[in-house]
């Protein structure tokens, strides 16, 4: 990623008397050929107030700024991805589920309110970010369309591996987990991460913060056998008790947090061997897909030009 300068403006607003008419609408940073102005800026901090229910205010405001202009960047570079390949097809069930799914972790069914109303409330954007929204579904659509030829599993390897487990251990584990994935992590990052999952929860986090798939569904990844998850992932799994988070793991450049949200114990009278072997082959296509996300994501960002005004 080629930065040209390192400072930009921090713009503090009091959120609660929304005083937009008070403020400039000025450019504050260039990502190639797009630009973000600090109108951009404050919506985005106020969308991520809105989906994590935490108090409009100055100090909020502040802590945000750095995770809405990544916010920003990173939409701007998949955006210009994927008009590049011209990815327009999405599904519009998967955003209804996506948008049903928030308004129930973030108690908006029980108060009647719809996600958008829960949005005029800090002034945020809805439309910018339904938006955003199809932009993450038009991108995992481009990372299937460009690597599906390389998502092959061996999966005589799997039914061998499955079979042999069942023989010998008459039983087998599956685990309801959810995750965090950050891809262009540090410290100072990951300590956000650690306090957001404290103060707004697991799911909450997962949709601001993950970089994987999975953050269109909170984070969570359902129902998972246990002779589909990496050995590094099912050490630390296997120390965990329901509803406990696993300590940062470290995959490849990636830290990924695990969520046990469950567990049970599938015996031989109520497996259904063929359901299984499906599941753990879509497991490791999904998790392959997802590396192919990462990798092809950070490729863009180390040739995309950003210009940040001081």
């Amino acid at each position: 990623m080629r930065i040209k300068l390192f400072f930009f403006f921090l713009i503090f607003l009091n959120l609660f008397d929304n005083a937009f008419s008070n403020i400039e609408d000025r450019i504050i940073a260039k990502v190639d050929n797009e630009i973000i102005t600090n109108f951009d800026l404050v919506n985005e901090v106020n969308t991520i107030l809105a989906l994590t229910n935490r108090p409009a205010n100055n100090n909020e405001f502040g802590k945000l700024q750095n995770l809405a202009f990544a916010s920003l960047k990173k939409r701007i570079i998949k955006e210009t991805e994927i008009n590049r390949y011209k990815i327009s097809k999405f599904n519009k069930a998967d955003i209804n589920t996506y948008i049903q799914s928030l308004e129930t972790n973030l108690g908006l069914i029980q108060q009647n309110i719809s996600l958008k109303d829960h949005f005029k409330r800090y002034g945020a954007n809805y439309d910018n970010y339904l938006e955003g929204v199809i932009v993450n579904f038009k991108w995992n659509s481009m990372i299937y369309t460009l690597y599906r030829k390389q998502l092959d599993v061996d999966e005589e390897l799997i039914k061998s591996e499955l079979n042999k487990q069942i023989q010998e251990e008459n039983k087998i584990e599956e685990y309801n987990l959810s995750e965090i994935v950050l891809e262009n992590w540090d410290q100072i990052k990951l300590n956000e991460v650690k306090k957001s999952i404290q103060e707004n929860g697991f799911v909450k986090t997962a949709t601001l913060y993950s970089d994987s798939i999975s953050s269109t569904k909170g984070g969570s990844i359902g129902w998972v056998v246990s002779k589909s998850i990496s050995s590094n992932y099912l050490e630390e799994i296997l120390k965990l008790k329901k509803t406990q988070i696993s300590k940062p793991i470290k995959v490849n450049n990636n830290i990924v947090i695990i969520k046990l949200n469950d567990k049970r114990i599938l015996n031989q009278n109520n497996l259904n061997l063929v359901e299984i072997e499906k599941k753990i082959i879509r497991q490791k296509k999904e998790e392959k897909l997802n590396i192919f996300s990462d990798s092809h994501y950070l490729n863009l960002e180390k040739k995309t030009y950003i210009e940040i005004n001081e």
